[in-house]
């Protein structure tokens, strides 16, 4: 995968030698064909983007900070640690879509508002803005979550999925939907905690270039750290190609699918 100068994806590379199994893509399409599979899916990756908040709120909260910002930060994650248990509880209905979708806007809200008005996230963050974002905090959460959309496409690809055919986000020609989806669990740890890390230089009118080779030093330290999965230590980047191989799993309905949650 490459990516241009603001993270964006620009082209992927491959080659005739890939892991690619054909039956995997087959079992990808039959199961998201079915809503009640749709749903068990999204369902896990939004409570794992939740829990994953709280997690990175809770990373903060530890370390020092004002007793206002304590305190703030712990009603965060009393209030993201009872939506994520409705994630967790929400039973199968043909509104299922909307249910999650409004569980995932109450925690995204409280968590940017959080964020902002305590200003973990420096002076000029004040909401979550996406593509055409003029400030330099958004724009520093862009970029970022543009190198970890290239990580999490090369996985994908790796284990023989079609990136375009998701579960969550809405099937859109040139949106990889699928990239999208499995995403969501490791927004906040891998890019918000990097960028909340270098608050005291996101000032003025754009993200410096220095600022920006900070960034993409520190999200390429998290992804080459070991983490413990599953008993052994491993690199976050290999963690997130296995997770990518038990989603094929689930597809194949051999196994459930459960999000990898980060200790803090």
């Amino acid at each position: 995968m490459f990516i241009g100068n603001r993270a964006q994806e620009l082209c992927c590379l491959q080659g005739n030698a890939q892991h690619v199994v054909v039956q995997n893509r087959i079992h990808q399409f039959r199961f998201l064909e079915e809503d009640k599979q749709r749903y068990r899916i999204a369902r896990a990756f939004i409570y794992g983007k939740i829990r994953n908040q709280r997690s990175t709120i809770l990373y903060f909260h530890k370390q020092k900070c004002s007793a206002t910002k304590k305190a703030a930060a712990a009603r965060l994650s009393d209030e993201l640690g009872q939506i994520s248990i409705q994630v967790r509880e929400l039973p199968y209905t043909d509104k299922w879509n909307a249910v999650l979708m409004g569980l995932e806007g109450r925690a995204a809200a409280s968590y940017w508002q959080v964020l902002g008005e305590y200003q973990w996230l420096g002076p000029t963050f004040h909401a979550r803005i996406g593509r055409g974002a003029q400030d330099p905090t958004n724009q520093a959460l862009n970029y970022g979550y543009g190198i970890l959309s290239s990580v999490v496409w090369n996985a994908l690809t790796n284990a023989g999925l079609e990136v375009y055919l998701g579960a969550l986000h809405a099937v859109r020609p040139g949106k990889p939907a699928l990239v999208l989806d499995v995403m969501e669990e490791y927004r906040a740890w891998v890019v918000d905690r990097a960028v909340i890390k270098l608050r005291s230089e996101l000032k003025g009118d754009e993200l410096k270039p220095k600022t920006r080779k900070k960034l993409t030093a520190d999200i390429l330290s998290t992804l080459s750290k070991p983490i413990l999965y599953k008993g052994k230590k491993i690199r976050l980047e290999s963690v997130i190609q296995r997770q990518c191989y038990r989603l094929c799993g689930m597809f194949a309905d051999e196994r459930k699918y459960r999000p990898l949650l980060f200790r803090w």
